[in-house]
């Protein structure tokens, strides 16, 4: 059993396979290397939601230089600062000292404190802030309004000196329990030596989009237990749309924050359906305005 994103300690999905993800075929490359003609048709029109919902993680994350540790400073900060219903604790990776954090650059952006806040939960780390939802989704409009209600927050602490990069991510899982019917639902053409109908598989490819990063992983035959406990058993496509800054001013980048939201956001969409066949989308039961 794979522990799903547990990094950024969102929502606490849980996925595994049918046997182990050890015994997948794991295919990691760059998009040149794949056949990715079934990955970019063209999607004319996007639906408002689908009646059928594959989403399963929806998350924002800031990474960042600021004066001093960011994970000093933001929890409490935010602690008092976020109204409602919430709670707090220290992550595994706060144990580890300071100076040792700064001298590794795999925990130089792993979150030190959670703080759970109403239909959210927030990660902080020395320079990074995540911003997850929990499950079920509350949709876009609930999540926009959330992030920069956070990062007005954070701005008013003047520790942040500039952002390098930040991105948004959505994890969906396709039900089906039959692999064929899996690889069937997905827009894509690939064979390493053999048809990978074969077997399970874990691929990971970079699609380059204008102005961001699309890092998508799709999991065959993926096990996954939800924070209401409920389980789910289908193909995952998760699609992690990054956007790299040469250090932007932390002030100027959130004060474009509410358009490039919306920009990300929309990105993130259309590759998502870029990566499905069609009558994958009719099953969704998609609602367009």
């Amino acid at each position: 059993m794979l522990r799903y994103r547990d990094e950024a300690g969102l929502c606490g999905c849980q996925l595994g396979s049918n046997d182990t993800i050890n015994d997948h075929r794991k295919l990691k490359f760059k998009v040149y290397k794949v056949s990715t003609e079934g990955i970019v048709h063209r999607v004319d029109k996007l639906p408002k939601k689908l009646m059928k919902e594959p989403l399963i993680d929806a998350v924002f994350e800031i990474r960042f230089q600021s004066h001093v540790p960011a994970s000093n400073v933001l929890p409490g900060f935010l602690f008092g600062e976020l109204d409602g219903e919430k709670t707090i604790h220290q992550l595994p990776i706060g144990k580890i000292p300071q100076d040792i954090r700064n001298a590794e650059s795999n925990l130089i952006f792993s979150p030190v404190f959670q703080l759970l806040w109403e239909k959210f939960v927030i990660s902080i780390g020395d320079r990074s802030l995540v911003i997850g939802c929990k499950f079920p989704y509350p949709g876009w409009d609930v999540f926009k309004i959330s992030i920069l209600r956070i990062v007005e927050i954070v701005k008013r602490v003047k520790i942040i000196q500039s952002v390098q990069r930040f991105s948004m991510k959505y994890t969906d899982i396709l039900p089906s329990g039959d692999l064929s019917e899996q690889i069937s639902m997905i827009n894509m053409s690939i064979s390493i030596g053999e048809n990978i109908e074969k077997g399970n598989f874990s691929l990971k490819v970079e699609i380059p989009d204008d102005r961001f990063i699309h890092l998508v992983s799709v999991i065959s035959s993926a096990h996954v237990k939800l924070q209401d406990s409920s389980k789910r058993e289908g193909i995952v496509i998760d699609i992690d749309t990054v956007s790299n800054m040469d250090a932007q001013d932390f002030n100027l980048w959130a004060e474009q924050l509410p358009k490039n939201l919306e920009i990300i956001h929309k990105a993130n969409k259309i590759m998502f359906f870029k990566c499905l066949h069609p009558q994958t989308i009719t099953d969704l039961e998609p609602v367009y305005d």
